[in-house]
């Protein structure tokens, strides 16, 4: 992708020590502009490998289906929920709460649209789902966001044990897959500059933060099982 002298020049600068005030968000653009002044940046799209964190208590089935969009995935949180409720001798309890109506309303939010909230999403950096808080990241492998949304609607203050039971049941993965040949929607070049800023932040022994990473989403659309590279149990 890179000649020899560019990636020779963008080695030594990202293993240089620079002033702070050097160093900004756009780190991986400043880096581009000196490297390619004046040409088209890149030949051709890179293959990318992307990293969805999760939990599951049946890892090998994204071997066997994929990962699901929210669309298809909500129906087996719901069942997942209410049979280990049950299993508890939880009962339903009416939607009355603050901490319930809040859930309920951020449930209606991410089921409303598929392009925006339906995912599947993932992260570039592996990184951002083993250790998301130095990314500026929720950390899905701990505690998926609506499993915990549908938990507080329909059992309000009883959901923290059901999702204690969920976590003792279920065991962290991080689902890495090909990108979808389909979905090019993060340029190359955006691509390029935040794995830049990324590799900076590591040699120097810094925190990577929000923009040594991207997220990943794609539309609402099923990522299919031939393009799942392996699962990694955490």
């Amino acid at each position: 992708m890179f000649c020899l002298p560019i990636c020779v020049y963008i080695l030594r600068v990202i293993t240089s020590d620079l002033p702070d005030d050097s160093i900004s968000d756009d780190f991986g653009e400043y880096i581009l502009q000196n490297a390619f002044p004046n040409a088209e940046l890149f030949i051709e799209r890179p293959t990318v490998h992307w990293f969805h964190g999760a939990r599951s208590m049946n890892p090998d089935d994204y071997i066997t289906y994929g990962i699901l969009p929210l669309s298809e995935m909500y129906p087996k949180i719901t069942r997942m929920v209410d049979d280990i409720a049950c299993k508890l001798s939880i009962k339903v309890k009416d939607c009355t709460s603050d901490i319930q109506r809040h859930n309920k309303w951020l449930t209606e939010l991410k089921l409303s649209d598929a392009r925006i909230h339906g995912g599947p999403f993932a992260m570039l950096m592996f990184e951002a789902s083993t250790t998301p808080q130095a990314f500026g990241c929720h950390d899905y492998t701990d505690e998926p966001e609506i499993v915990a949304n549908y938990a507080y609607v329909k059992y309000d203050n009883k959901a923290d044990i059901i999702l204690e039971e969920y976590k003792r049941l279920s065991i962290p993965i991080i689902v890495e897959f090909l990108e979808p040949s389909n979905n090019d929607s993060i340029s190359v070049k955006l691509l390029i500059t935040t794995a830049i800023h990324y590799l900076y932040r590591i040699i120097h022994n810094e925190e990577p933060g929000l923009h040594s990473n991207i997220c990943f989403s794609n539309n609402g659309n099923l990522i299919p099982s031939n393009l799942i590279v392996g699962i990694h149990k955490i």
